[in-house]
């Protein structure tokens, strides 16, 4: 039943390919480090399906998208989960090239033929793999740690493994909406559904890995942030300004600014503060003005300017 539904499978992608040119999407590829970004995405695709297959599906932890409904399928109607993945996407696929065109489809479809290749080839040798552990939490705090690198190993590079991505993406071109509110919409659905079926703890448990695995994934494709980036605006910019510049030995930028209220005209600051230092910083600046505004936000890059050694970029 699983060769034949792959090889059904393969058929009709194998159309979908001559049909809407491999070329197509081996340019869009080639862009940027091509052998990096598909050595990511084939690792990524590897450990996901390796995941899913040995924990996320005889443990019932539906995370959300056509994956996790696979699983509240495979529990309700005794269809296998690889199997209806595989026909999804297919489905998804042909859709997605009737309502949105071959250049929007093309630019999932890689990404999606590789998860989807690599989720039936590793399925007969990955459910005879056994991993015995002495707590269920701690089971799932791997799970979730791998799964977030997983995902953040395919995301990373720009691609994705298709299903419900194809449905978010049809929804927010016909409908006119960000395309994350379905997103989110589609998985909140998803793990609701599965509260059905499984029990409250299952579903607290795959909630604590979507969690766990978002923060993984926003790492992998922001960055961690170990900075601030602060901006001030006080009576007394120059004192300010000059304990960043020799106080904390960083750069600082002014700008010109005016109230929306008042209109009253004034500078601000802007500057880059190592975490490590920022309670000083922020203590410093109110002793000198304790009426300054001081607005921060994690900061992940800086390219050029004069930046504290200890920064990490």
């Amino acid at each position: 039943m699983i060769l034949y539904s792959f090889t059904k499978v393969s058929f009709w992608v194998k159309i979908i390919v001559v049909n809407n040119g491999m070329t197509s999407i081996l340019s869009r590829i080639k862009k940027n480090h091509l052998f990096s970004r598909v050595a990511c995405l084939l690792a990524g695709c590897f450990l996901y399906s390796m995941l899913y297959h040995i924990f996320l599906v005889p443990n019932g932890f539906v995370t959300g998208g056509i994956s996790g409904l696979a699983i509240v399928i495979q529990e309700v109607f005794k269809m296998n989960a690889t199997t209806f993945i595989n026909i999804s996407n297919v489905f998804l696929i042909i859709l997605s090239l009737v309502l949105l065109g071959k250049a929007k489809t093309v630019e999932q479809l890689f990404g999606t033929l590789a998860y989807i290749v690599i989720l039936n080839a590793t399925k007969p040798f990955a459910e005879k793999l056994m991993f015995n552990f002495q707590s269920d939490m701690l089971m799932v705090i791997i799970v979730a740690i791998l799964y977030g690198v997983a995902n953040g190993l395919i995301y990373r590079p720009g691609f994705s493994t298709g299903g419900s991505d194809y449905i978010s993406l049809i929804l927010s071109e016909k409908l006119k909406k960000p395309i994350t509110t379905f997103g989110l919409i589609i998985n909140i659905s998803v793990i609701a559904c599965s509260a059905f079926v499984f029990s409250i703890p299952k579903v607290m448990f795959s909630i604590f890995i979507i969690y766990v695995s978002n923060k993984i994934i926003n790492a992998f494709i922001f960055g961690v942030s170990t900075s601030k980036m602060v901006y001030v605006i006080s009576k007394k910019n120059s004192e300010i300004e000059n304990y960043i510049m020799k106080g904390i030995n960083t750069g600082a930028t002014e700008f010109k600014v005016s109230g929306g209220v008042l209109d009253k005209r004034n500078q601000m600051l802007l500057c880059v503060v190592h975490n490590a230092h920022y309670a000083v910083f922020k203590d410093k600046v109110l002793k000198m003005d304790p009426d300054a505004f001081i607005l921060s936000n994690n900061c992940y890059e800086v390219n050029g300017g004069k930046k504290l050694h200890i920064l990490p970029f």
